[in-house]
């Protein structure tokens, strides 16, 4: 068109202002968006990108040097070096978008490895309870309605009374030897222990839970030491008592109106031990259920099976640990838990 500038006097010439006009505005533009690609990058495509605008700034120049014109030296070299840049950049890209991939599929397997065995930890505790504990707390209940029946007679048969109560207190023994059976399966065979980085553990669990915490409204705070020496444990069993104390402590924050804090936090604790706490800001532990709080059947929880933190604090003691709780300052509660480091237990060896 007439009033366009004329910048091509012939087929393969340019002509001396063709950098000004049409170089100089795209080194400009790749410019911009170069600058606006570093300061807003927020994915590994802006950064691909931002390699492709620099390789493309380097083009620019070998279009008018040594001299203005198609079919030059440079002009074959600008095409060259566009072919090998973008290939490698094309190759790059395929390479991290299937690292990416991979790593995407890991995680969502693993997350189902962990969910699976959640489920199949929380499903063999409850059929061992319900069929173990079934026999025995029927015959309490018989028996005690025996044994009622006996003192509500007109002339109480106190001899038959007492028999069904003793009957009462051997079932209940009887009750608690199930329980106790079923921590002895829970402990760990220390052939299946291995090295273990609790930091790691806690974003594992986190990550586990990320789904329940974006939905509930839970700020996370996490507080890892960072230099913590390895642990000796069963990875699965030591990340099924972080999932516990995470699960655990969301349900107590989800009937709180207030701010729904969760903090986890590692750091070495008296001498070669570390130590794990999960703390909440939920409704707490009431003074009158503390002492009971790890027994065996025993839960505030409506839903409850009351075996969650027993469990945990069987797994804990089998790895020589300690687990405790402590109220929260100003509200909700802290459970932590200490293990030993491997240098403790290879100088305990």
């Amino acid at each position: 068109m007439p009033i366009l500038p004329r910048i091509m006097p012939d087929e393969s010439q340019f002509v001396p202002e063709w950098p000004y006009v049409v170089g100089a505005p795209i080194a400009l533009l790749c410019l911009i968006a170069l600058l606006v690609l570093w300061f807003r990058r927020r994915s590994i495509l802006d950064l691909f990108l931002m390699v492709v605008l620099c390789a493309y700034l380097i083009e620019i120049p070998p279009h008018y040097y040594p001299s203005p014109a198609r079919f030059s030296t440079g002009w074959y070299a600008v095409r060259v070096t566009s072919l090998i840049s973008s290939s490698i950049v094309l190759v790059v890209l395929l390479y991290e978008i299937t690292a990416l991939y991979r790593g995407l599929l890991d995680a969502v397997l693993r997350e189902g490895r962990e969910r699976d065995a959640r489920l199949m930890t929380g499903d063999a505790v409850a059929a061992t309870v319900a069929h173990e504990m079934r026999q025995p707390l029927t015959a309490m209940v018989t028996t005690a309605d025996a044994g009622f029946r006996f003192l509500d007679r007109s002339v109480p048969n106190l001899d038959r009374a007492k028999e069904a109560f003793r009957r009462i207190a051997a079932d209940g023994h009887r009750a608690g030897a199930v329980v106790e059976s079923i921590r002895m399966n829970l402990r760990i065979d220390a052939r299946n222990w291995t090295s273990l980085d609790v930091d790691e553990l806690i974003r594992g669990a986190l990550d586990l839970e990320r789904r329940d915490l974006k939905k509930h409204q839970i700020l996370v705070h996490i507080e890892p030491h960072g230099q913590l020496p390895e642990v000796r444990a069963n990875q699965v069993q030591l990340q099924q008592v972080i999932l516990n104390l995470i699960m655990n402590a969301v349900d107590a924050m989800m009937s709180t109106d207030g701010p729904r804090i969760l903090s986890v936090r590692s750091e070495p604790y008296e001498g070669d031990l570390v130590m794990v706490s999960v703390a909440d800001t939920g409704s707490g532990i009431s003074d009158q259920n503390v002492d009971r709080l790890f027994n065996p059947l025993f839960t505030t929880k409506s839903d409850g099976m009351g075996m969650g933190l027993s469990i945990c604090r069987a797994i804990i003691e089998a790895h020589n640990g300690r687990l405790w709780f402590a109220p929260n300052i100003p509200r909700g509660a802290v459970f932590q838990f200490t293990l030993h480091t491997n240098n403790s237990l290879s100088a305990g060896t």
